[in-house]
């Protein structure tokens, strides 16, 4: 039988998992005395009702709303890569293009579709192209040849 524990906001008696853990006591886990769905309206009411200046205070105190920290997040999640990583990459390609050479001004890291293995930083129009062409040679291949046709 599902522990039940009922919702000093709302009145309800719901499982026990629909709460909040407070804190670990000696018999096990301390529950919050209100539920999920209750702790988050009364966030919510709590938001709105501050004003501009201080809802433009809290989101500029948040970590996580800061271009380093996105940068690095992205670059955690999508290519398994740390800011060192990617830092060292553009050191060790002197910060050009892997195709065409180019300074690039903001890399794009490019991996395999397939495989999710990480190529290379290449310039914004060349990693757009590379997608484009859904990163098959033979398209590559006739599109040089149909440029030497017609020079």
């Amino acid at each position: 039988m599902k522990a039940l524990k009922k919702c000093k906001a709302c009145s309800i008696e719901k499982p026990i998992e629909e709460y909040h853990i407070s804190h670990q006591g000696k018999t096990g886990p301390i529950y919050k005395s209100k539920c999920k769905v209750c702790i988050r309206e009364y966030q919510r009411e709590e938001y709105h009702n501050l004003t501009d200046v201080k809802k433009r205070e809290r989101r500029n105190k948040n970590t996580c709303n800061n271009a380093e920290y996105r940068q690095s997040y992205r670059l955690k999640s999508r290519y398994g890569l740390t800011t060192e990583d990617f830092s060292a990459m553009i050191v060790e390609q002197q910060n050009k293009c892997k195709i065409c050479k180019c300074d690039m001004e903001s890399p794009q890291v490019d991996h395999s579709h397939n495989t999710g293995k990480v190529r290379a930083l290449l310039c914004r129009p060349c990693n757009t192209s590379l997608g484009l062409l859904k990163e098959n040679p033979q398209t590559l291949r006739n599109m040089i040849t149909y440029i030497n046709d017609y020079l």
